[in-house]
């Protein structure tokens, strides 16, 4: 009768432990996907600054262009 109150002890404690191990696992994972969420909107952000700037960098040429043609015109 003990044996068996020993292994029925163990085997609940090892259930337990699975189930706390997996709730454990879930935490991280979830805090995982955040945290590459977080990094993947980071980037996307970053990707849009940066076409953003080389667009206004593309308008800044463009017009030092137009502007140095009109002053050669003008000499």
């Amino acid at each position: 009768m003990q044996a068996m109150k020993v292994e029925n002890m163990v085997k609940l404690k090892e259930e337990f432990d699975y189930k706390s191990l997996c709730r454990r696992l879930e935490a991280e994972l979830d805090r995982l996907v955040a945290e590459n969420e977080r990094q993947v909107k980071a980037r996307e952000d970053t990707e849009d600054d940066s076409a953003r700037s080389l667009e206004e960098a593309r308008q800044s040429v463009f017009e030092a262009e137009r502007k140095l043609a009109s002053a050669l015109e003008v000499c």
